[in-house]
């Protein structure tokens, strides 16, 4: 049996496993090897051992059993049987190898009989997942979202609005890598929501860009929302939901409280609002 490792950043890997064909020592666990995704591939390279052990990768997801920002733990299956007895061939240098599929292949003894991806018998493709940090796991099927824009802020970047240093941050995806303390950007959602000034996109869904006005800056992953309250990320919710209908050229029923999305026919005349409040 192979021992599953584990540092206080939660990245964990096998030990004892030897990559097939690539080299005959064990390979170490990531969470040994693997620095911060943020940094580009040179400054990993050129990295000191100082700045490296601040530099150790940090995840951070949103738990729904916690309700908040945690601290999360990478963990590697395989993509076909799903078995965590699986060695990556590499770690990943970015978020793209983690969060996208068929990046990174490795190799898999969850089975008596080894998985290959296709008849050729190329290796198996890693899955990579994550779990929240903060509480006992509650299965396989405990999983947390992972929120790629919060990092460690390594190289002390104040933020964008207050200024102040903070050792947590969120780097909106534009060129310029503006940061935000995390009290910022819930603030920055929250007027953005009061003001009813998120955007709609039509690959994204209804989000924000940077608030400095960058260009192609908009938050992909949806779930950086609910830094919110439960009830502001329910509204969130609505208002996406109604933005959605409009764009689908639909309108939303007048009655007060119901706000029913309803796509009506171009050669309609008349309209009842069907499972909702009934009004005509």
């Amino acid at each position: 049996m192979e021992e599953e490792t584990q540092d206080a950043t939660g990245v964990s890997s096998l030990t004892g496993r030897t990559a097939p064909l690539l080299t005959e020592e064990p390979s170490k666990p990531l969470c040994e090897t693997l620095v911060d995704l943020q940094l580009l591939s040179e400054e990993r390279v050129n990295i000191n051992e100082e700045d490296r052990q601040r530099s150790r990768a940090h995840f951070f997801v949103h738990c729904s059993q916690c309700n908040k920002l945690c601290k999360g733990k990478l963990r590697v299956r395989c993509s076909l049987c799903k078995g965590g007895a699986f060695t990556v061939h590499r770690d990943p240098d970015c978020w793209d190898d983690v969060l996208k599929p068929r990046r990174i292949p490795g190799h898999c003894e969850s089975q008596e009989i080894a998985c290959f991806d296709n008849a050729t018998g190329d290796p198996p493709y890693t899955e990579f997942y994550f779990k929240c940090g903060e509480h006992i796991s509650g299965g396989e099927k405990d999983f947390a979202a992972p929120l790629n824009l919060i990092k460690i802020n390594i190289k002390d970047v104040p933020c964008l609005a207050c200024t102040e240093v903070s050792e947590t941050v969120l780097v909106f995806p534009c060129e310029s890598k503006h940061v935000t303390c995390i009290d910022c950007f819930e603030q920055y959602c929250r007027s953005r929501l009061s003001e009813r000034q998120f955007m709609p996109h039509p690959d994204i869904g209804y989000t924000l860009p940077c608030p400095a006005g960058c260009t192609d800056s908009f938050i992909e992953e949806i779930h950086h929302f609910k830094l919110l309250s439960r009830e502001e990320y329910e509204r969130y919710q609505r208002f996406a939901t109604e933005e959605y209908v409009l764009q689908a050229g639909g309108v939303l029923c007048p009655q007060p409280g119901c706000g029913m999305g309803l796509l009506v026919e171009p050669e309609c005349k008349k309209v009842t609002c069907q499972n909702g409040c009934g009004v005509r």
